[in-house]
Order: structure tokens, then C-alpha cells, then sequence
């Protein structure tokens, strides 16, 4: 069978990289800028902790801060983390990521891909598909963090490789993030991720899905364990502003209940989840219900500390 030509492969390309932008409600239109950058796999929560807390993970998830916040890394204990999540669809991710002390430097090394198979490959409207596809997205991740008084600062690295079908790309991004404590129990940080130049697939050039989040998270201590509440706002340049409200009940060591709320995301809503851990070992659960008939996503992390 004949591959279709690198010209077809282009609008594919395009409906891929829109696939983690919020359908806009209502009337409104699609924001302008929708479609118009590469990689938006790196726009998807990594961690089943982050997920359950509707994504606010730039203040909840320091074994997988090298996806989400580097600063977070500061002062977390040395830890080995995998993960596989069923994503809405075929789309799976799997991933691993280890934080380790280098003097006064946290830093962490990771590794992620995400698949997509059985994509329909039609050469017009037909309900017959000519061919299937599939879809994958590999990153290679590093990052470290200081401390600086009640500052925490990070920066990370990552290579990153898309192929649809017979076309590929390659890119290199970079992380930064800061995090402070201003006052007992209240934590706020601000990020930057996907910075980097222009990305070419199809001879067609896209930017990285730069993205900045701003974030505070509140921890009290309760009659019976501790509760925090965490917001978080974020614009990538592909979408509108959207926010997130997450809160996790900790009511012994050994167990978090976790729930949340994306706001402005027409495609996820409600977020829920569970955290167990024992012997050094911490599992995590993360429960993501679709709207749109997309189904409902279950993701799971492990992690040890060592």
C-alpha cells in the first residue's frame, strides 16, 4: 500500500497537537491560536497525584517535579518513580523518574513516552478508513533545584522526539520554576516550561507549547491529621487562561484522599484519587472522568524512596 504523501500528513499533525486544548463552551470560537504548536504531550499531567489534584501539580507532586515544577525538587529525599496512565482513547503514557542528592543540588533524571495506536487514516469522507496509524511522543528529561533562604529554584532540561506515522521531530525545551515560603503552612510558586525554539514536522514549522502557571497551596494541621487546599492558574499559548482548586484530607500518615476541579476545560471536570504508603513505598491513584464521550482515564504511580 502506498504511504500517503508528506503533504497529507500535515491537517493529522494538526489535529494531533489539538487534542490537549479545552473545546471552548457555548458560542465561543476556538480560541486563535488552537493547533498551532508541536508536542502537546507536554501539556498533560505526568503523576496520578497531580491528576487526582486536578493538575495542580507545581505544588503536589515533588518526586515527579522534573515534569511539572523543578524547584519542587528542593530538599526531597532521593526516590525511584514509575507510572503508567490510561489516557482518554488509546493514548497510554508510561514514564520513570529518579531524584537524588548531588551536595547542595536536588536532581532528578526522567524518562517518558506516550502512544497513541489505531488512528484512522482516511483519504476522504468515507467510513471506511484507508489504513491505521499510530502516534508516539518520547521525552528524556533532567533537572535540579537549590535553596536560597525561603526561595527554591529550579531549571530542567528535556529532549523530546514526535512521530506520526513516517514523519518525525525533534526539540529541545527547557523548565525554570521558583517556589517560597512566605509564612508557616502557605507555599507559592510560578513556572515556565516548554521554552524553546521552533519545531519543524512536515516541513511545516510549530512552536513549543509554552506554558507559565502560577500556583499557592495551604497545609493546616486538623483535630485528626491535616488538610491543604491548593489553586493554581495557568496559560498556555495554544488556549485560554485555565484555573484549578484541589484538596487533600490526610487523615493518618499512611493514606491521602484527593479531589479537584479544572475550570475553563470543557473536556475534564471533576477530579478524584487515593495515596497509600508503607515500607517506603507510596502507591497513587488518580480517577479522571471525560466529558465528550471520552471516557474515563485511570492512572497509577509508584514510588520508592531510597
Amino acid at each position: 500500500m502506498e504511504k500517503p504523501h508528506r503533504t497529507s500528513l500535515l491537517p493529522l499533525c494538526v489535529l494531533l497537537a489539538t487534542l490537549c486544548v479545552p473545546r471552548p463552551s457555548g458560542a465561543q470560537e476556538v480560541y486563535r491560536d488552537a493547533g498551532a504548536t508541536a508536542l502537546a504531550f507536554l501539556k498533560m499531567d505526568v503523576g496520578a497525584r497531580a491528576a487526582a489534584l486536578a493538575g495542580t501539580g507545581i505544588l503536589n507532586d515533588s518526586r515527579l517535579a522534573v515534569f511539572g515544577n523543578p524547584a519542587l525538587l528542593a530538599g526531597s529525599a532521593p526516590s525511584l518513580t514509575i507510572g503508567h496512565n490510561q489516557w482518554f482513547g488509546t493514548t497510554t503514557q508510561d514514564f520513570v523518574a529518579g531524584v537524588f542528592g548531588m551536595g547542595g543540588v536536588t536532581a532528578s533524571v526522567a524518562f517518558r513516552i506516550l502512544h497513541t495506536g489505531d488512528i484512522e487514516y482516511r483519504e476522504e469522507a468515507t467510513g471506511d478508513p484507508v489504513d491505521t496509524f499510530s502516534a508516539w511522543d518520547v521525552s528524556v528529561s533532567c533537572a535540579g533545584a537549590v535553596t536560597l533562604g525561603v526561595f527554591d529554584l529550579g531549571a530542567g532540561v528535556k529532549l523530546l522526539r514526535e512521530k506520526v506515522w513516517t514523519e518525525d521531530s525533534d526539540a529541545l525545551a527547557f523548565d525554570a520554576g521558583c517556589t517560597v515560603r512566605p509564612m508557616e503552612g502557605l507555599r507559592l510558586a510560578a513556572v515556565f516550561q516548554n521554552i524553546g525554539p521552533m519545531v519543524t514536522m512536515v516541513d511545516e514549522s510549530f512552536r513549543l507549547p509554552f506554558t507559565w502557571r502560577l500556583g499557592a497551596r495551604y497545609t493546616r494541621g486538623l483535630p485528626v491529621g491535616r488538610l491543604s487546599v491548593t489553586g493554581e492558574v495557568s496559560k498556555a499559548i495554544d488556549y485560554t487562561p485555565r484555573t484549578s482548586a484541589a484538596v487533600e484530607y490526610v487523615p493518618v500518615d499512611w493514606v491521602s484522599l484527593m479531589t479537584g476541579y479544572r475550570f475553563g476545560d470543557d473536556s475534564q471536570g471533576f477530579t478524584a484519587g487515593a495515596g497509600l504508603e508503607a515500607g517506603g513505598w507510596t502507591l497513587d491513584y488518580a480517577f479522571v472522568p471525560g466529558r465528550y464521550a471520552l471516557g474515563t482515564a485511570h492512572r497509577f504511580t509508584l514510588s520508592r524512596s531510597i
